[in-house]
């Protein structure tokens, strides 16, 4: 893993992956007329994280995990996923479409894991030769 390999990874993994998650989301949620957002029900004691931060932080920590070749790192992207899932799940008590927009998170997050793995295979080597011939 030389520094090439670490800022194209990244790039991909975090700028691209951010890009291609946030077009994902909009045009899902568009494909399902959902609509605006619903407000919850209450209002929020603590100010929560931005959505585009959140998924920067889980596309870095992710790809670095995957670069380095941690074991099961798979499993902890699907348990993370499951954990944020079950966090926000009583966020819109009595809210029926805001379960669709969870489920709409919960598919743009797989999207985000996809660009997270796909960097640190790059970070790594792995898709270094096919990416340089994509290019």
């Amino acid at each position: 893993m030389d520094a090439k390999h670490w800022i194209v990874g990244l790039t991909f993994s975090l700028i691209v992956g951010w890009i291609i998650t946030r077009l994902f989301l909009e045009l899902l949620r568009k494909a399902m007329k959902l609509g605006e957002k619903p407000e919850t029900t209450k209002k929020p004691i603590f100010l929560s994280a931005p959505p585009w931060l959140t998924g920067m932080t889980e596309r870095l920590f992710f790809t670095v995990l995957v670069a380095f070749g941690t074991s099961d790192v798979a499993t902890t992207m699907v348990a993370w996923l499951g954990l944020k899932l079950a966090t926000n799940w009583h966020r819109f008590k009595g809210n029926t479409v805001a379960r669709y927009f969870g489920f709409s998170a919960l598919l743009a997050g797989l999207v985000s894991m996809l660009f997270a793995f796909l960097g640190g295979l790059i970070v790594r080597g792995d898709l270094w030769a096919c990416l340089i011939k994509c290019i």
